[in-house]
């Protein structure tokens, strides 16, 4: 079975400790940490290094998201976008994790005229030659298609990276995807480059509904995303003192593979017949 992680957005008012138990409890495989999350909370590194020597879980971060723009008009916009995505960075790094999460920018207004993909290519360029320094691998997340983005595909990614393209590697939100189909011709043309696969469903034009509510049937789409072994982190977000969604989510995606492990069996040996074996993943356990 692919790894699952969690998002720590669906615990947003637990601690870490609670954050961990949960997902090691719910024998999943990683937390995904999203670094706005571990600022805004006040989360201790020396805690987190501690539960992370407890519980056998990978990780990855998320940079920090909210606010900013990499691709901004203002100059000081993106400046301080790439000092936030350092500062990401620089967690990941302290905390043993060696990749982060990194959204591309977008149009600050339509119809303005400004050279938003030179903007953004500066902005990366800036961040990659600081996450190399690091040892951090970035993986840039293709985002969903409503006006003001403009990295919403491969091709677009493609265009934009130039010849950094090679050096990223790539996020896939199932969610921002408009079908199942999209989603699953994204993972055949470029799975050797996708680190990781975030999930979780979508209604109309509402996105990251809860994986057991919405329009892509996921007990047939988990399967066939699964059998390329790339790690999904569930995604969400929820205030609530009790983690009912977290819990819920957890539970159907168990209840999904405990029934249908043999289907995702099959779904990656036929594909592997056709295309040869996936790729087994970026991300590591530097601190193991």
């Amino acid at each position: 079975m692919a790894p699952i992680y969690l998002s720590s957005t669906l615990l947003w008012n637990g601690s870490l400790e609670e954050i961990f138990d949960l997902a090691g409890g719910s024998g999943l495989d990683g937390i995904e940490l999203w670094a706005q999350h571990f600022f805004y909370r006040g989360f201790r590194e020396e805690e987190y290094c501690k539960l992370a020597a407890l519980y056998p879980l990978r990780g990855c971060v998320h940079s920090q998201s909210w606010d900013l723009n990499l691709a901004s008009i203002n100059e000081g916009i993106r400046t301080q976008s790439v000092e936030e995505v350092k500062r990401s960075i620089d967690l990941a790094d302290r905390l043993g994790i060696d990749e982060v999460t990194v959204h591309p920018g977008h149009r600050t207004i339509l119809g303005a005229g400004e050279p938003y993909e030179a903007y953004l290519r500066e902005s990366l360029e800036k961040i990659l030659e600081y996450a190399e320094r690091h040892g951090i691998d970035v993986s840039l997340e293709i985002m969903e298609k409503i006006p003001k983005e403009f990295v919403t595909d491969m091709e677009a990614m493609k265009r934009v990276c130039g010849q950094m393209f090679s050096r990223f590697v790539y996020t896939l939100d199932i969610a921002h995807c408009d079908s199942a189909e999209e989603a699953l011709n994204t993972l055949r043309d470029y799975h050797q480059v996708i680190s990781k696969i975030h999930i979780s469903n979508r209604k109309g034009k509402l996105l990251h509904t809860p994986l057991y509510e919405g329009d892509y049937d996921m007990g047939d789409l988990l399967p066939r995303l699964a059998s390329y072994q790339l790690p999904m982190v569930i995604e969400g977000f929820d205030t609530g003192e009790n983690f009912s969604k977290a819990k819920k989510e957890t539970a159907f995606i168990k209840n999904i593979f405990n029934g249908g492990e043999k289907n995702e069996k099959a779904i990656c040996r036929n594909r592997s017949s056709r295309i040869g074996s996936g790729s087994s993943g970026w991300m590591s356990e530097r601190s193991s």
